[in-house]
């Protein structure tokens, strides 16, 4: 069986969306049994230099729009960063889903060619299929692990069947 583009960044993402949307549950859970207020959580961070758990959620929403907009060339759309509750990050993840379900296979076509200029490092041009594999993927799994493991750390009660999801 081959994988296709459309499977890695569509169907892979929305899997990923829909995996953090259940940890948001959780935390939200969470917060109301133990009468935490939702913002200790929303701005918890394992060190002072790093994204707060609002961040890493918004993280994993942006790149996996941006991914999918620059591997088939469609603009995406843009959030408001203003996000204060977990209702509200759940909101961003379902909008996120539901702008990849436009994607089809076809919208995929020309991505393992693709040129791919990150706005960070826009000297240095990556083929689609290295973008995909070496930077897009990776960088979604890094925001929602750590996302993860900022609810962890904070005592939300998840293991890795919440992060894996159901399988099959």
């Amino acid at each position: 069986m081959t994988v296709t583009y459309y499977q890695l960044a569509i169907l892979g993402n929305v899997r990923a969306l829909e995996n953090l949307a259940h940890l948001l549950d959780k935390g939200a859970e969470y917060a109301r049994a133990n009468k935490i207020e939702e913002s200790a959580l929303l701005e918890a961070r394992l060190f002072p230099d790093m994204f707060n758990f609002a961040r890493q959620v918004r993280m994993v929403c942006d790149m996996s729009r941006l991914a999918v907009s620059w591997l088939t060339g469609k603009e995406t759309p843009k959030f408001a960063d203003d996000e204060k509750s977990f209702a509200d990050l759940k909101t961003r993840i379902a909008n996120s889903i539901a702008w990849l379900k436009t994607f089809g296979e076809a919208d995929f076509k020309d991505s393992p060619t693709r040129e791919v200029r990150l706005p960070w490092a826009p000297d240095k041009a990556y083929r689609g299929e290295v973008f995909l594999l070496q930077h897009a993927i990776p960088n979604i799994y890094f925001h929602l692990t750590t996302a993860y493991d900022l609810l962890r750390h904070n005592g939300v009660p998840i293991g890795k069947a919440d992060y894996l999801g159901q399988i099959g």
